[in-house]
């Protein structure tokens, strides 16, 4: 089974996950962990989550929010476990694309190319302003 789980500072992880049931249902396989938020040490969350949510067969597909951040070195130990993928700087479209993906589709390069489709949705609109229209008319064949 394919198990997505979203680690961030703070309740961002809480918050996107929100999100990501608002538009697609709630979704069984999809777990989150908000860091430093409590008395539980992160290191006891993420062996936790192993222990209880992700068996051994099981595909597992780990998010972070920050590259070389605490919670993205909190799961180094986790790296060579079999079936586990990590992406680091997790946004809304990046979550939908994986959460949609069929286990058996879950690959390194199916990884990759979602990752380089969410990196083209960060876009600095105000240059956009004047061509919003007809952009809106070419993606909506208006």
């Amino acid at each position: 089974m394919k198990k997505i789980l979203v680690a961030t500072h703070g309740n961002f992880a809480e918050g996107i996950i929100s999100s990501i049931n608002l538009i697609l249902g709630e979704q069984d396989n999809l777990h989150y962990m908000n860091a430093y938020l409590d008395e539980v040490p992160l290191k006891e969350k993420i062996k936790t989550f192993f222990e209880h949510n992700a068996a051994t067969e099981d595909v597992v597909i780990i998010f972070t929010d920050l590259f070389g951040g605490s919670v993205n070195q909190a799961f180094l130990e986790y790296m060579d476990r079999e079936n586990t993928h990590f992406i680091t700087g997790v946004n809304l479209p990046l979550l939908l694309e994986a959460v949609m993906l069929n286990e058996v589709d879950v690959t390194e390069e199916k990884l990759k190319e979602i990752v380089k489709r969410s990196k083209e949705q960060i876009i600095y609109t105000d240059n956009q302003k004047h061509q919003t229209n007809e952009a809106a008319d070419e993606i909506f064949d208006i």
